[in-house]
């Protein structure tokens, strides 16, 4: 495993130690969490009775299924959604984990861990792993520290990994929680579409082949729409980015315009009202794709204007990335676990994959 410096930033050096009651098990957990907090002699056993008892010092950790994205580290390095002093929800020009050290990890190839036998990603255990190394203390190069949070970027959902990964940790006594990008990306358009006074709408999804094949967005949209009592179904028009999506903005718009005309060819009845964007949208950008489906809702055909049932007026784009990090934000600061340092954001990049 390499580690490299990213951001032309530094890590601060070990982390503080102190004695903790050892793990008890009180839920069912999966036989992966289970070695990791009970069998010493697995390599994948964790001593979570050494875990710091102030963990509000100790980096925040996050992981990614992708090694080719960096979205969910740049979006929470970033973050300027809070005031600092307050916590109120609004801008203060002060990077919301100023002070904050962050541990970035990207991890595909272990060898005994993460592929099936058909060469697939087994999701499920790529999250738990990765999971184990934000929260452990060693790394190839020797000791490492340990992180007070953990942000699951990827294809995570509570059915493959994420109820695994909140078990494992509560049942540590660490402190340690865990957010879900996903989770948080549906949650915060959920929030968004409680306000819309629209009663059936459809919902489009920029994001890499793998996430839209996944159905990750789909499923985790279901499971928080039941907990919240919302028995509707919300059609989700996948549209699949290349990479070169992630840079070009033609490319961009491009593909904006399949996604209006997949759902046109599909006859979907409902407008899409929404977009969930894995790909950072400004303020320009979303001035384009809003001319683009302003465009599209005056285009008259046959003396009819069928684009009107297709896309919605006003639209509304939510980051899932930055969903996330805001939970983490607001989680930290609810249980009085941020650094509040007066120093630079500092980051390490730690990835077994050739840099």
């Amino acid at each position: 495993m390499r580690r490299t410096l990213i951001l032309g930033l530094v890590i601060a050096a070990a982390a503080v130690s102190a004695c903790k009651n050892a793990p008890v098990q009180q839920i069912a957990l999966d036989p992966l969490a289970q070695e990791a907090l009970y069998d010493t002699t697995s390599s994948y056993y964790t001593d979570f009775s050494k875990y710091p008892k102030n963990i509000a010092d100790l980096p925040i950790g996050i992981f990614d299924l992708s090694p080719t994205s960096a979205g969910t580290l740049t979006r929470t390095v970033m973050l300027d959604c809070f005031d600092n002093i307050t916590g109120s929800e609004r801008p203060d020009r002060i990077n919301d984990f100023a002070g904050e050290h962050f541990i970035y990890y990207t991890a595909l190839s272990d060898a005994d861990s993460v592929y099936d036998a058909n060469g697939r990603m087994d999701i499920h255990d790529a999250a738990l792993k990765n999971t184990l190394f934000l929260v452990g203390d060693k790394c190839a190069q020797g000791d490492k520290e340990r992180a007070k949070i953990v942000i699951a970027a990827g294809n995570i959902t509570r059915a493959n990994g994420l109820n695994d990964i909140r078990a494992m940790l509560t049942a540590s006594g660490s402190g340690v929680k865990a957010i879900g990008v996903v989770e948080e990306g549906v949650k915060g358009l959920l929030d968004e579409l409680a306000q819309m006074p629209m009663l059936n709408y459809s919902i489009g999804l920029l994001a890499d082949s793998l996430t839209i094949a996944s159905g990750a967005y789909q499923q985790t949209m279901r499971d928080i729409m039941r907990e919240r009592g919302l028995k509707a179904t919300i059609p989700v028009v996948g549209q699949p980015l290349a990479a070169k999506d992630t840079l070009h903005g033609p490319s961009l718009a491009n593909a904006f315009v399949s996604m209006i005309e997949r759902h046109y060819s599909d006859g979907q009845p409902f407008p899409i009202c929404a977009v969930i964007s894995e790909t950072y949208l400004d303020e320009q950008q979303i001035a384009v794709f809003q001319e683009i489906a302003d465009n599209y809702r005056s285009k008259r055909i046959n003396g009819n204007y069928p684009y009107r049932s297709v896309i919605s007026d006003k639209l509304i784009f939510i980051d899932p990335y930055e969903c996330a990090a805001k939970e983490c934000y607001r989680v930290l600061r609810r249980d009085n676990n941020l650094a509040l340092r007066i120093e630079d954001i500092q980051v390490i990049h730690y990835t077994d994959l050739p840099m």
